[in-house]
């Protein structure tokens, strides 16, 4: 997988947005699916799952942009010609079947899992 990003969205503050990478997808969703659930993420972020308020594509992150950047129209552009907006959908829906059906292989990375379709 490419250098894609995810916000786990905790309060209204910037300091509790925090951006993982989407290998760890799986296990931000098996934490929002379960409060009472913790988990410590590869940059060394350690959440309880009721904290989680949203979980989203981040397309500054994917993209290599500076995180205060304010998306415009040519950002847009950019982002679905180069089919980011689709790629992170589509694996972030595979995020969540696997929190959902597979909670014993939420410590391996997404891309190593499989999933019959």
């Amino acid at each position: 997988m490419k250098n894609l990003k995810i916000k786990i969205v905790c309060g209204f503050r910037k300091d509790q947005i925090h951006s993982i990478d989407i290998e760890e997808a799986h296990k931000a969703y098996r934490l929002f699916m379960n409060p009472d659930e913790r988990a410590i993420f590869k940059n060394g972020l350690a959440l309880t799952g009721k904290n989680i308020e949203t979980i989203e594509p981040d397309f500054n992150g994917s993209m290599g942009w500076n995180p205060d950047h304010q998306l415009d129209g040519d950002d847009w552009n950019d982002i679905h010609s180069k089919g980011i907006d689709r790629e992170l959908r589509d694996i972030l829906e595979k995020a969540k079947k696997v929190a959902q059906n597979f909670p014993d292989k939420i410590n391996l990375p997404l891309s190593e899992i499989k999933l019959l379709q």
